[in-house]
This record gives structure tokens, C-alpha cells and sequence, in this order.
């Protein structure tokens, strides 16, 4: 699996591939990122919105140092809103605004900044990407196009956790104790690129010194208050609920050192083939799980489920079964996510699991019974019509040789 911090710069709603990494090089340097930022307003509740400033910087992706930038204030077309419009505190006045260029006057320029270019940015897709191309859209010109995507919001919160709770760029600037975030663009951009870099730091640190860095996200068994631990409601999907096991604040991951591997690698012939396996539980693992799998089934039946539960827990053989991490589209297993790490003679050799085969005798070697693992794994409940309960989806592993 990509170790996170190359995962910080690879991920994008187009994933960047070895050959589209090639063709970024120009004379030596990769293509620049361009991070940037918009900010509106409001004239009044309930009317549209007005684009009053863009900023942004184009970002070297190998050293992630800023090589350019641009920002300009942009002045309503509607002489209105600046009659009704408040002087904010970040230094955007009525008077900056009224002398600043429509955005007619600049589209050529930020046209050029981002048309085929890597954009980067804070929940850019749903919000600041679909702004620039309103904008473009009101003066009836085409809209630039990004060549790849990288949107920081989902792709901290997928790897860097909920550390920084709601994960807006306020509260990770706030997490690393930056300055207050000030809602000017060429500001935020440039706070959205130091978050990445120290999260990308953290995330690297943390995959190497282990027992220096532990993962804030994951926490021990023997660290949980137990009558912390309960259970909401998260969706639906396909009428059935989702439940979501949490501990005071967070959502409950849990790292288990040294499990007894009991029975290996086991394929079932579902709609979803998974891959899992068996361990021995621990008696304060066994307790948190318990307690977990009380919360999860009394709001299951609250929501209206009726199919049979199963407990997490094998109590004939205090065991408990973790299924390898897998992305799915439409039915068909697309690429098995659990990074897998093998320990031997104190170094740590990275493996991803990737198999097409599922009987691979190689995979099956790395689960021998008697042997022990490492396991991160989180809470994610089923119901098949038939059974429902509580798996645990394994997110990293480090076996023990």
C-alpha cells in the first residue's frame, strides 16, 4: 500500500499513476500545484451569492515550496451590494471592493492560472470549484478545466483521522496552534498548504517510529472507559442502518498488539467476497467488544431491524474474526486496502494486499496459525436479511514472524 505520506500528494479524484507522473515532468521539474481559494458573500438571505476575492499559489509538488502566487479583490457587478456592504475584519472593506476589477477584468488571468492544472484545496470540490465555474458561467465564458483534483478535506479526514475534529481548515490550523485562520484567500491557501505538509509529517513520523509516535486516531482496549463507549445512528444504505460505535467523542478504532492468529485466511462466497480471519481474544478486549456489541444491537432493534443477531465474540472459542479492508464498486472487488506489515528480526517490510487470486499461497503463508499480529481495526455493522451484527474491519496489520 502507498505509505501516507506519498498518499498525501498521489491522492486525487483522478488517482496519479506512474505514467501520469511522467508526463507531469517538464524539463526536469514536475508541473506545479496550484492551491487556491475564494471567498463570497451574501447581499441578503435567500439571493445569490457574490464573489468578492480569489487567491492562489502554484506549489512545487517535490519540495511543496511556493513558486507563485496571485489574489485580487473582485467588485460586485451589482453597484447594490456594496451600498449594503459591511467592512469585515480580515481587511476586506466597501471602499477595497469598489476599487477592485469585475471579474470580467481578471477571468483571463485566473483562466490561465488554472485551466489544465493540478488544483489543490480545503472541500475545494463541492465548494470553491463549483464558484469558479459559476463565475465563468455569468460572463458567458468557458470555464477553466483542472487536469487532477486534490481536495484536502476528504483526504485528511480519510488518513490523518477526526484528530482535529470537524476537520475544517479553522480547526486543523487550531490543532498545530497556527495562527487563527482569517478567511482571506491568498491566507488560507497558503495555511491549507502548511496543514498538509505538517499532517503529511505526522502520518510519516508515526508509520516509522511506532512506539515514539503512537496513531492519535487508534487507542488500546486497556485506554478505554468502557461506560464512554455507545452507539448512534450514522445511514442507511439499502433500508438497513448503519450504526456508528463510538467512545466519549470519537468514533472507536482499536489497536490490539500481539493476537493469536487461530485459523488463517478464509474466502466467503458472498455478493462481496471477503477475505478473513480468526484470532484469540484478550479478556480486555474481549469486555470492550462485548460491551460494543450490546450498544450496536440495542440501536439496531430501536431502528427497526429484525434478522438474527450474531455476537463479535465466539464465545466457545473466545475468538473473534477480522476481515481484510477491501474497495468495492458495483459488486466487483476493485483493490484490497489493508496495509500488511511483516516483522522479522526488528525491521518492517511493507506488503500490500492485492490479490486477484484469493487462494494465493503467498497470502495464505502470511496468516499461520499460532502466529501472532498487530491488528488496527474499526467497527462496521451488516444485515443481510438474514443475520446482522458487528464486523471488524481491519485498516493495518503487522505480523510476526
Amino acid at each position: 500500500m502507498y505509505n501516507n505520506c506519498e498518499s498525501l500528494i498521489q491522492f486525487s479524484s483522478t488517482q496519479l499513476d506512474s505514467t501520469t507522473l511522467m508526463e507531469m515532468i517538464i524539463d526536469g521539474e514536475y508541473d506545479p500545484i496550484v492551491f487556491f481559494d475564494v471567498e463570497r458573500r451574501f447581499s441578503k438571505p435567500g439571493q445569490d451569492w457574490v464573489l468578492v476575492e480569489f487567491g492562489s499559489i502554484s506549489v512545487c509538488p517535490r519540495r511543496l515550496i511556493e513558486l507563485d502566487s496571485y489574489s485580487t479583490l473582485i467588485r460586485p457587478d451589482d453597484p447594490s451590494f456594496l451600498d449594503n456592504f459591511s467592512d469585515l475584519k480580515n481587511g476586506i472593506t466597501r471602499e477595497a471592493l469598489a476599487s477592485a476589477p469585475h471579474f470580467s477584468q481578471v477571468a483571463d488571468k485566473i483562466y490561465q492560472i488554472l485551466h489544465g492544472k493540478i488544483w489543490a484545496g480545503h472541500k475545494i470540490q463541492e465548494f470553491d470549484c463549483i464558484i469558479i465555474i459559476e463565475a465563468f458561467d455569468r460572463i458567458d465564458r468557458p470555464a477553466p478545466e483542472h487536469r487532477h483534483l486534490i481536495d484536502s478535506l476528504p483526504l485528511l479526514t480519510k488518513w490523518f483521522g477526526k484528530r482535529a475534529g470537524d476537520m475544517k481548515l479553522k480547526s486543523l490550523a487550531a490543532y498545530f496552534g497556527f495562527e487563527e485562520q482569517v478567511h482571506r484567500s491568498l491566507d488560507d491557501v497558503r495555511l491549507n498548504l502548511e496543514v498538509v505538509k505538517h499532517c503529511g509529517t505526522v502520518l510519516f513520523l508515526e508509520s516509522i517510529f511506532r512506539n515514539v509516535f503512537p496513531q492519535a486516531s487508534w487507542i488500546s482496549p486497556h485506554e478505554i472507559d468502557i461506560h464512554s463507549t455507545y452507539a448512534i445512528l450514522a445511514s442507511f444504505y439499502d433500508g438497513n442502518p448503519k450504526i456508528r460505535v463510538m467512545h466519549k467523542t470519537n468514533d472507536l478504532k482499536l489497536h490490539c498488539n500481539r493476537l493469536n492468529v487461530r485459523f488463517g485466511i478464509r474466502k466467503f462466497d458472498d455478493a462481496n467476497p471477503r477475505l478473513t480471519f480468526v484470532v484469540d481474544t484478550l479478556f480486555c478486549l474481549y469486555e470492550v467488544l462485548d460491551k460494543c456489541d450490546v450498544h450496536v444491537k440495542k440501536r439496531y432493534t430501536e431502528c427497526g431491524g429484525g434478522s438474527e443477531w450474531l455476537p463479535v465474540v465466539n464465545r466457545d472459542y473466545q475468538s473473534i474474526r477480522l476481515h481484510l479492508k477491501a474497495r468495492v464498486l458495483d459488486g466487483d472487488i476493485v483493490q484490497w486496502e489493508t496495509q500488511i506489515e511483516r516483522y522479522q528480526s526488528g525491521n518492517f517490510t511493507n506488503q500490500r494486499v492485492e490479490y486477484s487470486n484469493f487462494d494465493s499461497e503467498e497470502l495464505e503463508r502470511l496468516f499461520i496459525p499460532g502466529s501472532y499480529v498487530d491488528a488496527f481495526f474499526s467497527f462496521d455493522t451488516f444485515d443481510n436479511t438474514k443475520k446482522a451484527g458487528i464486523n471488524l474491519v481491519v485498516d493495518k496489520l503487522i505480523i510476526h514472524r
